[in-house]
């Protein structure tokens, strides 16, 4: 058992970090770097945190309920536009809107990421 919380904290702050990674290139300057930070300090704090675990679980909640706030705001153009779709970013792939709205966010935010870590 001793293990497998050992894995599932470290996977954790390693999925953290790398969705900091992706919201970094994906133009979410606050919510990346904000992810990123977080990861850095939950990898401090293993093991040896004087904060109670209440306590950490709480300010981590907090910290992913400014992302997702963030990513929210997250413009999406109209697809029937052909001007706005035509001006926009440089996007890695071309997608079909799902109706979910933050989804969709977080596709457009993905695809800016791939557009950026793409070679030229």
């Amino acid at each position: 058992m001793h293990t497998f919380k050992k894995t599932a904290m470290w996977t954790g702050i390693v999925l953290t970090g790398l969705c900091g990674i992706v919201l970094l290139g994906g133009g979410k300057i606050t919510s990346g770097a904000l992810l990123i930070v977080t990861a850095f300090t939950m990898a401090l704090l293993v093991g040896r945190s004087p904060v109670p675990a209440w306590l950490r679980v709480v300010l981590i909640c907090a910290v992913f309920a400014l992302v997702i706030a963030n990513i929210s705001t997250t413009e999406i153009p109209d697809p029937s536009d052909p001007i706005a779709m035509g001006c926009g970013e440089e996007l890695a792939f071309d997608y079909e809107p799902s109706g979910f709205k933050f989804l969709d966010q977080v596709v457009r935010i993905f695809n800016s990421f791939l557009a950026e870590a793409a070679p030229s």
